[in-house]
């Protein structure tokens, strides 16, 4: 219970991680759709699910006895498997894998990992957006996450980097790669490319924001709009992904 209140507050407090709550409804769901064929099939259980149980009653314990959370949250997971294991086999559990693996991305990094991927996003997304920002004739000077326009200055800060959209688009992409009912490598190129697409989707949103900071005032860097900008950028990183997906249809058999 403590492990699952921890996450339920990092869902609540952590923009990257509001999606959180989404994930185990679409788990249900896709178990809940794979009913019926689970039913015609005679699926033998195994006992090797105490085996697999039994690693995530260890994984508990030295998460609990340590604190990290992290462990908790995976035990969960790994709980989940053993009884898919227990209640349809190994066979069965080839069916649920892919709908109990997707709470993987319902789970915060660690603190140490998210702070070394948020800076370095933090650098790439200042530097690809200021090359835009240039491109738009645009006199702009760098500095680390700093960008200075003259009158206005910027600071990519840690909720600009990206994570809160990058991560997100990684559930939502593995998501589309289990309904997308075509070959692994393209499910694969599905999940793997929402990371290139978030970087550069929220790069030209710094961009676009010097750009209107620029000519309209520093009110585009904050409040309603900035926060509008950021919905509209991540629909858009979406669209880009269904794109996708319509274009790989088109490759291979």
């Amino acid at each position: 219970a403590g492990g699952l209140l921890n996450l339920m507050n990092r869902w609540e407090a952590e923009e990257e991680y509001n999606h959180g709550y989404f994930l185990p409804l679409m788990t249900l769901a896709f178990l809940w759709q794979l009913g019926p064929t689970i039913a015609k099939q005679a699926y033998q259980p195994t006992w090797f699910a105490l085996v697999v149980a039994g690693l995530a009653l260890l994984m508990f314990v030295v998460g609990e006895l340590s604190a990290i959370y992290l462990l908790i949250h995976y035990s969960l997971i790994v709980v989940l498997f053993a009884m898919s294991i227990a209640v349809v086999g190994w066979a069965g559990t080839r069916l649920t894998f892919a709908p109990i693996g997707l709470l993987v991305f319902a789970i915060p990094i660690p603190y140490f990992l998210e702070a070394t991927i948020t800076s370095k996003l933090q650098l790439i997304s200042s530097k690809f957006g200021v090359n835009l920002i240039r491109l738009c004739k645009i006199p702009v000077f760098r500095e680390g996450n700093l960008i200075d326009l003259g009158v206005f200055k910027l600071e990519v800060i840690e909720a600009c980097s990206g994570l809160t959209y990058l991560y997100p688009l990684l559930g939502f992409g593995a998501i589309c790669a289990y309904m997308y009912r075509t070959d692994t490598w393209k499910r694969v190129v599905i999940i793997i490319s929402t990371i290139p697409i978030a970087i550069l989707l929220n790069s030209f949103r710094i961009g676009m924001i010097g750009f209107l900071v620029k000519y309209f005032g520093g009110e585009q860097a904050r409040g309603f709009l900035h926060d509008f900008e950021g919905f509209a950028v991540f629909m858009v990183c979406v669209a880009i992904l269904f794109l996708e997906m319509w274009a790989l249809t088109f490759t291979g058999r």
